[in-house]
This record gives C-alpha cells, structure tokens and sequence, in this order.
C-alpha cells in the first residue's frame, strides 16, 4: 500500500467472458455483444502494536543485553500477529467443506484420502493457480514422485493422522525424490496436495459430538491456490521498532519502553480458489 494513497487498497477482479465458439457464417450478422464485468474487492488497512516497559535498573545490571533480547521477543511476536490475523480471515471468511471420508463416526469425519481428492479436484474445476510444480520419481530407496499441488495449511496436532494415511496416498516429506523445493514446514503430500503444518491452526476445541455424545475438536485444513488471498503491507510501516529512554518515562526517568508496530491488511482476491476443509482426528474416536 503506498504511502499517501488512502486507507483502502482496491482490487478488479474482471468476469471472464464467454468463449466464441460459434461460426460467424456469411450472413455478416453481428454476434450478441457481451457486457464486461468486474468485481472490486476493497481492503482496509488497519494498525497493530504492542510494548514492554523495562525498568533503568535492568538494563543497567543485567548480565544480557536486555534491550537485545526483547526486541527478538517483539519482532517474533509481531510475524506471529500477522499471520494469526490473516488464519482468522481466511476461517472467518472461506467456504467450507465438512470432512466425509474418515471413519470415526463424527460429522465432519477425520481426514480421508478421498477428501483431498474432493477438494483438489473443486479447486482444479474452479481453475485455481497450483503453487507447486511436480517432483519427477527418482531411482532413489523409499521414494515416489509428487504431483504438482496447492497447499493446506493444518494443526501440528492432525501429524498422527496424515501418518495414518500411509498407503493411501500419503508421501512424508521424506520420502520426496529430493526436497530442494519443501518448505521447513511442510509435512508431506496427499495427491495434488502439500502439507504444511503450524502449532497456530486455527482449532475449535470440543465443537462437534457423534451419536454417543463423545466430543471431538474440529479443525480448519486450508486449501488454497496462487490467486486465493493477498498480505498487504503499508509502504515504510512494515515493522516500526520504537526505543524510548528513560529520560521520557517520568520525574525519576526509572524507566525504558520498547514497543513495535506495523500495518497490514488483506482480502481474498478469488474465492473459489480457496476452502477450509473441516474435519476432526481418528484417535478421539471411542475416547
């Protein structure tokens, strides 16, 4: 978002138009004109930010550089809200599709080989943009080729269960002919699509009972293709680190502030190029 350019970044998303496939003849009669549309997606920018207050006595006695530490504290905390504030968007936001080819008995069901097919293929019929290119077989022990693929973003939690998968589709990380192109958070791959996983998938604790009132979490699996959403930064506000003396703080100037803010926004720019695939684990069944 540049600078003095407003609060609202504004998309165009034009319509396709229908494709001419019929013959024009001899008649020289013009075809039926076609209206071009567009849809304008808007997003707002909004500001975040948070602080420690550090007392002058700890920085002057401790045996760290405290000031050091900290802003590795607030730095990692500020990557952490941006990607947080985009998972909330993107599960407040994305349709969904409930799991249906697991076995436990809950409705969604845990994840099945077939519910990724299903979700790739809706993907692939709605014309999504495959962030991955495939990987060719090679004559290496344990290995198999992977297909190019979108991405699901998922808990660390649903681990056992892509393990559980093995022989049903399910490729580790591992056993990719070469990880030249795997993500330090990529797990592994179910056809046509790469997992990766994050301790910060978003989880809804106890959401769902099968037919004997056992309860299950539920868990948002995102697919999506190359065009699906988009991270907006403020031009010069990506991350702001701010540094005030104790001088500033008051009469006896006792204490330090360390704070850091920054910008962003984001929109899903095509939504049928992403889903939240729901579904629950297999080994809460019978807990």
């Amino acid at each position: 978002m540049p600078a003095n350019g407003g609060t609202t970044c504004r998309f165009m998303r034009p319509r396709a138009l229908t494709p001419p496939t019929v013959q024009l003849g001899n008649s020289g009669i013009d075809p039926p004109a076609q209206i071009p549309q567009r849809d304008i997606i808007d997003a707002q920018m909004a500001f975040f930010g948070t602080g420690c207050i550090i007392n002058e006595q700890v920085i002057i006695q401790d045996q760290e550089g405290v000031l050091a530490w900290v802003s590795e504290r607030l730095a990692v905390a500020m990557r952490q809200a941006e990607d947080l504030i985009l998972r909330d968007y993107i599960v407040s936001a994305a349709s969904q599709i409930n799991a249906g080819g697991g076995s436990n008995g809950f409705n969604p069901t845990n994840l099945g080989a077939t519910d990724f097919s299903l979700v790739a293929t809706t993907l692939d019929t709605n014309n999504a943009y495959k962030f991955m290119s495939g990987i060719e077989g090679m004559d290496r022990f344990g290995t198999g080729p992977v297909r190019s693929a979108y991405f699901m973003l998922s808990s660390t939690e649903l681990q056992s269960d892509f393990d559980g998968l093995t022989g049903s589709g399910f490729l580790s990380q591992w056993n990719y002919p070469t990880n030249a192109s795997a993500l330090p958070s990529e797990y592994g791959s179910v056809f046509n699509i790469r997992i990766l996983t994050s301790s910060e998938a978003p989880v809804a604790r106890n959401a769902v009972a099968n037919a004997i009132g056992t309860l299950n979490d539920v868990y948002y699996n995102t697919v999506l293709g190359k065009q699906a959403i988009t991270h907006i930064n403020q031009d010069g506000y990506s991350m702001n680190l701010i540094y005030r003396d104790p001088y500033y703080s008051g009469m006896l100037a006792q204490n330090a502030t360390l704070a850091v803010k920054f910008a962003q926004a984001q929109a899903i720019t095509q939504d049928t190029a992403i889903r939240n695939l729901l579904s629950t684990r297999q080994s809460s069944l019978g807990v």
